[in-house]
Order: structure tokens, then C-alpha cells, then sequence
């Protein structure tokens, strides 16, 4: 069973997306080492995080050519949609892979 304390340090991880992203997941995977539900949390939102910074970054390159615009705010849709379901699923103490980079995070 999944305690309070492990729920927080899950859903900091995850939260953390909106606010600042990748610090807040690194520094729980570095210092948080006796909780797998906990690691596994920030594992997963540590390379989502990762990867919609390199994907946008990469959108706000192609605004030169005007398909930014659309990709950008999508991506930016897509992220907070899939952080509040990490949240969501955090709080009820059950486990969550992103889509598209949950298959990475387990293989790590």
C-alpha cells in the first residue's frame, strides 16, 4: 500500500511540469532511493518532461515555416492534459506511464 508521503513525492514529480520542469523529478530520483512507487513515478515524469522540452523546442524552430503555430500549442495541450492524468492517477495511488515515452522509462 502506497502511503501519503509517497503519494506527495509522486505527484510533486509530476507536478513539477508545470512549474519547472525535469529539476523537480531529477532531484527526487537522486534523493528519494528507498520507494520504488516513488522512483518509478519520477522516472517516468523526468523523460516525458525531457521529451516535450526537446519536441517544442524543436516546434518553436518551424514557426519560421508556419507549422509551429499549430504544433506548439498542441504540444503544450497535450502536456498539461497528460500531467493532470499523472496527477490524477498518483493520487489514487496507482501507477501511470505517459504515453510515448512510458515504454523508455521501463526499459530503464
Amino acid at each position: 500500500m502506497v502511503n501519503t508521503e509517497e503519494k506527495l513525492y509522486s505527484l510533486f514529480c509530476h507536478a513539477s511540469g508545470l512549474f519547472f520542469p525535469i529539476l523537480g523529478p531529477l532531484i527526487i530520483l537522486l534523493f528519494k532511493k528507498d520507494s520504488l512507487f516513488v522512483r518509478n513515478h519520477a522516472r517516468e515524469a523526468l523523460i516525458f518532461q525531457l521529451a516535450i522540452y526537446i519536441v517544442t523546442y524543436l516546434a518553436l524552430w518551424t514557426t519560421f515555416i508556419l507549422i509551429g503555430f499549430i504544433l506548439v500549442p498542441l504540444l503544450v495541450i497535450f502536456s498539461l492534459v497528460t500531467i493532470l492524468m499523472a496527477i490524477i492517477r498518483t493520487i489514487e495511488g496507482k501507477s501511470y506511464h505517459y504515453p510515448i515515452t512510458g515504454k523508455w522509462a521501463k526499459k530503464l
